[in-house]
């Protein structure tokens, strides 16, 4: 028997999923209560539904440069670099939306910079 973290019930170990990584193998939380919290963590209200649907009709050139940025970096066509600034984890920043794989590597604060001073 295990008690889970979530809805502190003891319950069979056939309750939990395995996860090598724990003590005795399995979750902290019982499959009943992963399930409800992986559902609310991956779900988007409507209201931010709508923000990026707004987003993306306002600027297209900016989601179809994300797009191709993606795709490269996936496929290996682009790699991802260090931040060009600090050497700290990177995002593409793309000084012309119309040259898609031209991107400058940032990392979020001096990407954040970058758009401040534009």
């Amino acid at each position: 028997m295990k008690k889970c973290s979530s809805c502190q019930k003891e319950k069979p170990f056939d309750f939990f999923h395995k996860d090598k990584t724990r003590l005795f193998g399995y979750s902290n939380y019982c499959k009943l209560c992963k399930k409800e919290k992986d559902a609310k963590s991956y779900s988007y209200s409507e209201q931010e539904k709508n923000r990026k649907d707004e987003w993306r009709l306002k600027f297209p050139e900016r989601k179809n440069a994300q797009g191709k940025v993606y795709t490269a970096v996936k496929s290996g066509r682009l790699v991802r670099l260090p931040c060009f600034v600090c050497g700290d984890n990177a995002e593409a920043h793309h000084p012309d939306y119309s040259r898609p794989l031209d991107v400058v590597w940032l990392c979020s604060p001096h990407h954040r910079q970058a758009h401040a001073i534009v």
